[in-house]
């Protein structure tokens, strides 16, 4: 069983959300009071925590971080296949083959769709706790909570398409929300604005009944990675390093680890999406990626559909030699792997698929799948941002200012872990030139992600990603997502497309 309950409050929460928002819920909660009956109108004396933990669990939905997400956040990257041959070929074609023909594209309509109503869901709470006229500390919170996660869907709309609408008030009817796209920098002001309150107000830490919940912290993670995608790179560092500071997190001492159930809202984890299922599979509530992405094999080995595999680059020229991250990542069909296991036994064979490679990272314990009768790993969470990473743009942001030694100081951090004990593998890097060292950050980012959802990203902000991924049919349009063409017809002329599609 999961050590943390803000699933299951947030679940309880979403029972009644759902009937304004069509969102999911997700887990029982038992030991306060019973929560949802806030819905649309005055927020209650208690806050506007029901809300939010509604706003909590629409992170699940399935164009937010589910099939769709995966697949275009992961996919698109050197290093990422979409799927096994024949399986999901109409996406293969659009994020292993960068088509640009199909502007109403399922997967595409439904991240585009799912996180225009997150955030029109997040603009009608804070309008909704605005009007209330609280500033109770628990308001405040909960307002830096809902600030938060609208900046969060608002950065994954602005990274894929460029210009968006933005819907900062409340939306009452569809009209209301049929607005012309604004210029991504009013975008990033916005996101900038959320942030920026949500560092103010949200606590460094939660107590363990509250583990899932964002702080201030996250928003200072979150902060950098905006920081860096722009190239404010005094920004970044500052964000960055007020995470590091805080004395609130680290890194889990093994890599591997930071993937498991045990392991989930550890001190490594600055935001991760709360996935659960009880000790006997009766209640499930999950945005399913780990069955997504599991090993699509047959009898014991039917883990999942096998969506986001490793490409054969990766395995060649994604790790150093030696870096014990590739056996934590990677799952090599027809192998023996000591770290495996199967039926409660160390050192299970992978049997011999018709893939060669696949993501361990989605891999789980087979004894938490016997208890459940699940075998797609349904209750495992999803990891947004890491540590590692606020460690690693810390060092980026450094380098780029020519403050070596914090950028190498920082780099060490994460290689170190990465070696575990080892002194044979993973050497410090001790170049002071800023050319090695960026390069240096640019491999440690590909090993210790991969993946996860930072490769496409990182290739198009360091201006990589055309030579890249050329030989799969990358240009310079592809750093942008086509706009589904379905907004754009129900729009009647206020949405344009993206220059080249």
């Amino acid at each position: 069983m999961k050590k943390i309950n803000i699933s299951n409050k947030i679940g309880i929460a979403a029972l009644t959300i759902i009937m304004l928002y069509g969102q999911l819920g997700c887990k029982k909660f038992l030991d306060r009071r019973p929560l949802g009956q806030g819905i649309d109108g005055d927020i209650s004396q208690s806050g506007a925590e029901d809300k939010v933990f509604g706003l909590y669990a629409a992170t699940r939905n399935w164009g937010m971080t589910s099939l769709p997400f995966l697949t275009i956040h992961a996919a698109r990257a050197d290093d990422n296949l979409n799927s096994t041959e024949g399986d999901g070929s109409d996406a293969q074609e659009v994020v292993d083959r960068f088509s640009k023909t199909n502007k109403d594209f399922w997967l595409n309509n439904a991240v585009w769709d799912d996180h225009l109503a997150f955030v029109q869901q997040a603009s009608g709470i804070l309008k909704d706790i605005d009007s209330s006229g609280s500033t109770s500390p628990a308001t405040m919170v909960n307002k830096g909570e809902v600030s938060f996660l609208r900046a969060y869907a608002y950065f994954d709309l602005v990274r894929d398409y460029g210009d968006v609408p933005k819907i900062d008030f409340k939306v009452y009817t569809a009209e209301d929300a049929n607005v012309p796209r604004a210029p991504a920098a009013d975008i990033y002001a916005l996101i900038d604005a959320d942030l920026a309150f949500a560092v103010q107000s949200l606590p460094l830490n939660w107590e363990s009944s509250f583990a899932g919940r964002v702080t201030k912290g996250t928003a200072e993670a979150l902060q950098a990675k905006t920081f860096l995608y722009r190239k404010d790179w005094a920004g970044a560092l500052a964000s960055a390093e007020a995470v590091i500071n805080s004395g609130q997190y680290g890194l889990v001492d093994n890599f591997a680890d930071v993937f498991t159930e045990e392991f989930e809202n550890s001190k490594e984890s600055l935001f991760e999406i709360q996935n659960y299922e009880n000790s006997n599979g009766s209640s499930v509530f999950s945005n399913n990626v780990a069955q997504y992405q599991g090993v699509r094999g047959s009898g014991e080995w039917d883990l999942g559909w096998g969506w986001n595999i490793p490409d054969s680059g990766l395995v060649k020229s994604g790790f150093e030699a030696g870096d014990p991250r590739k056996g934590q990542t990677i799952l090599f069909s027809g192998a023996k792997d000591d770290s495996l296991i199967n039926d409660g036994k160390f050192g299970a064979t992978l049997p011999l698929l018709k893939t060669a490679y696949w993501n361990k990272k989605a891999y789980s314990d087979p004894k938490r799948r016997s208890a459940t009768g699940d075998r797609f790993s349904n209750w495992l969470d999803m990891i947004i941002i890491r540590y590692s990473d606020a460690l690693l743009m810390a060092a980026e942001a450094a380098n780029e200012q020519s403050i070596t030694d914090k950028a190498l100081q920082y780099l060490e951090q994460v290689r170190a872990r990465a070696r575990n004990g080892r002194t044979d593998v993973l050497p410090p890097v001790t170049s002071t030139d800023q050319a090695v060292i960026r390069a240096a950050i640019k491999q440690e980012r590909r090993a210790e992600f991969a993946m996860e959802f930072e490769r496409f990203y990182d290739l198009v902000r360091w201006g990589d990603a055309e030579t890249v991924l050329k030989s799969r049919g990358y240009t310079p349009t592809n750093a942008l997502l086509p706009i589904p063409q379905p907004a754009i017809d129900k729009s009647n002329g206020k949405l344009t497309q993206n220059p080249g599609y």
